[in-house]
């Protein structure tokens, strides 16, 4: 397995990667500002910018100097990191290929919602949605009361229960079927958010003197390699509030395309019944 190499000018590359972000963003924002977009669209292009400025992870970030005591204490954990490398490298690696894929499953998601999206808007224009009828069932009673003020209505007008549940299940039939996703992903966007936090500094306790003296020591050890492992948390720990925005936010946009063909179906439905 490839290790990352130790250089000084991590920092550098990751400012280009967000300064080519950037103007990727500005390039998309000018060839698409004739475009109605929706809140949504824009937030979504926000989150996959963010995605892709902090799914790349280093574990050689530039150690600062100020002072010669500083440069050699530097010096020396430098040292530190080369011969940690074998050990804190391939772990990087792979949460670098996990970031990956998920930012790219992301992005097609992101890229498919606006297909979809202006698949709707076409289906918009050549077939405008119909305004909000009344219910079919009442639409002869409210008819025979403008008309038959005076009059009492015949009971033979009011369908009877059976005939209502019928027409429920007829209904219901033709509906295409369901599982109500969104209903079983908000659960999961909420442990999203729960568990997204990477926490390198969990309590070391000890039951017994032994146990105690050895737990101290560890603290010790941490607490010096906090300038190596800090660093690493902290960055995946935004890439997982990306990716936990991300999702919550696709929701969202799902929830808009189901109850926009939701519409869809039914103008439809009341276009196919008055024919």
């Amino acid at each position: 397995m490839p290790h990352q190499s130790d250089s000084p000018d991590v920092a550098t590359l990751l400012a280009a990667v967000r300064a080519e972000v950037q103007a990727r963003r500005q390039a998309l924002h000018s060839a698409t500002s004739a475009m109605t977009q929706s809140a949504l669209e824009l937030q979504l292009q926000r989150h996959a910018e963010q995605l892709e400025i902090t799914r790349v992870i280093s574990a050689h970030w530039p150690l600062e100097s100020r002072s010669p005591y500083e440069r050699a204490i530097n010096l020396i954990n430098k040292v530190v990191r080369r011969t940690l490398r074998w050990y804190i490298n391939p772990i990087v690696e792979q949460q670098n290929a996990f970031n990956d894929v998920a930012a790219r499953a992301l992005r097609l998601q992101i890229e498919a919602y606006t297909e979809l999206r202006a698949q709707l808007a076409e289906l918009d224009r050549h077939t405008p949605l119909d305004g909000e009828p009344p219910p079919p069932m009442a639409t002869p009673f409210i008819a025979a009361a403008l008309s038959h003020q005076d009059e009492q209505l015949p009971p033979t007008t009011i369908p009877a229960t059976e005939e209502l549940q019928q027409l429920v299940e007829q209904r219901g039939r033709t509906e295409p079927p369901t599982g109500f996703a969104d209903r079983q992903l908000r659960p999961l966007v909420a442990q999203l958010g729960i568990h997204q936090q990477v926490n390198a500094h969990w309590p070391l306790v000890g039951h017994n003197p032994i146990a105690h003296a050895a737990a101290l020591s560890q603290r010790l050890m941490r607490r010096y390699l906090r300038w190596l492992i800090n660093p690493i948390v902290e960055q995946q720990n935004a890439f997982n509030t990306a990716l936990t925005e991300t999702v919550a936010t696709l929701l969202a946009a799902d929830v808009e395309l189901r109850f926009r063909l939701a519409r869809h179906r039914a103008s439809q439905a009341r276009r196919q019944a008055s024919s």
